[in-house]
């Protein structure tokens, strides 16, 4: 059976990019042809070794000196053909047109740090208006350098968002779905204290989240009425705290242990089938951490995670928790980004406590010319709902490209797609996108 397992997902793997070949190869070509028109560049000297965010002062935005500040704004104008507009059977496809502001503000302090950033996007469909949206946030953080080897970092958000159709509410295509994207506030605080002792660090802190959800309509039917979609029992608050011991074991190696408590507050007592919702869990984990700058960095960690339920009729959830993080540097022009895991998730779907994520992916990006980066990704996830017996594969895709024109221009191209076979035949579609936009920035 998992012989069997495996050659489905590759299967379904090879159909997915048969579907998008055509287009994912015009688009790469296009990429490399526009890199073309310019010369080929050294890599470029510093302590980064990201692709993305290492210098280039010839493309880099200078910014606008405020005192110990600088002010980054940008503006970017774009669009795109969407091929799945309600992530559902009905492949309903539609051209889109999107707009993005920001501004961000970074201190240029010699000790702390300070950063607040305002965005905003704005998406407008050519005919399906009803999924026209425009999401916004603000999110700030600070690091206080209190002595050697001492430090406290805090950063919040506040924004508003759109949860993607096909997602905990099925899609556009029966009278009972929703009309529209569900609308949902998010705001969340968080603090960390960190600690130096030559060999020895310790970490300790805690964060909150707060998701409140806006009711929606349903679309309807000449023989079915349009009614209200219920939220408010979604609306839901998670507190954290964690603490972390990490001992440097080998030059840029550290071995760690970690323990997380979490607790899960829903709004409303009961959902609107008269369950329960409020949750906490214990993970219990452990693993390394690399900090080699130009050869890996990131982390990996395992343990075990139990969920408990207040309402007795959702049994405990428990089993392993697995953490992936890894960026890896095969040379200055290349680095390839290794995720993935395992951890109990949060659901609001109908008689299911949770769900079980196990996932993975890796990415690759490549700086083709100085001002060319070139991005691909691919990325497995299977869930696994409590109680309910739904199982979700899903599968992702995306390539795409930058070309950096100077320090206040840059043209993005990308495109993407998405399978996700459910055992819940709403939830099952394939969709893909391509967008190509160009940023201002100054």
């Amino acid at each position: 059976m998992r012989a069997a397992g495996s050659l489905s997902l590759i299967h379904r793997l090879g159909v997915a990019l048969g579907r998008q070949f055509t287009v994912g190869w015009f688009i790469l070509v296009a990429l490399c042809a526009c890199g073309a028109l310019s010369a080929r560049a050294e890599p470029s000297e510093t302590s980064s070794s990201d692709v993305y965010s290492r210098l280039r002062p010839e493309y880099d935005p200078r910014g606008v000196r405020a005192g110990s500040f600088f002010l980054y704004p940008s503006v970017s104008s774009g669009a795109g053909f969407n091929g799945n507009v309600y992530n559902d059977a009905s492949n309903t496809q539609d051209y889109f047109y999107a707009l993005t502001t920001g501004i961000k503000l970074q201190s240029a302090w010699s000790r702390h740090e300070f950063s607040l950033l305002a965005q905003s996007k704005s998406v407008w469909f050519s005919n399906q208006v009803t999924e026209n949206s425009m999401d916004w946030d603000m999110t700030g953080a600070m690091r206080i350098d209190v002595v050697r080897g001492t430090e406290l970092s805090f950063d919040g958000s506040y924004g508003l968002s759109h949860e993607t159709r096909g997602t905990e509410i099925a899609g556009g295509g029966t009278a009972n779905d929703p009309s529209g994207p569900t609308e949902f506030a998010t705001n969340a605080f968080n603090a960390e204290l960190q600690q130096s002792f030559s060999r020895l660090k310790l970490n300790i802190g805690g964060g909150f989240q707060r998701l409140d959800y806006n009711d929606v309509s349903t679309l309807g039917s000449i023989a079915i009425p349009s009614i209200i979609i219920n939220n408010d029992d979604r609306d839901h608050s998670i507190i954290r705290v964690h603490a972390k011991s990490a001992v440097e074991a080998w030059s840029d190696t550290a071995v760690f242990l970690r323990g997380t408590v979490t607790s899960t507050d829903y709004t409303q007592a009961l959902d609107d089938t008269d369950l329960n919702r409020d949750s906490s869990e214990v993970v219990l984990d452990g693993g390394f951490e690399f900090s080699l700058s130009h050869i890996l960095i990131g982390e990996i960690a395992a343990g075990y995670a139990q969920k408990s339920f207040v309402d007795p009729t959702f049994p405990a959830m428990s089993g392993a928790n697995v953490k992936v993080a890894l960026k890896w540097f095969p040379s200055m022009l290349t680095n390839v980004t290794i995720e993935g895991g395992r951890s109990n998730e949060e659901s609001s779907i109908a008689g299911a406590s949770g769900f079980v994520s196990t996932r993975g992916g890796v990415g690759v990006d490549h700086e083709l010319l100085r001002n060319l980066i070139l991005s691909g990704h691919v990325a497995y996830e299977n869930d696994e709902y409590a109680d309910i017996g739904r199982n979700d594969d899903v599968l992702k895709g995306s390539v795409s490209g930058r070309y950096l024109i100077n320090n206040n221009l840059h043209l993005d191209a990308g495109w993407e797609f998405v399978d996700r076979n459910s055992s819940d035949l709403p939830f099952a579609y394939s969709a893909s996108q391509f967008q190509l936009s160009l940023t201002g920035k100054m």
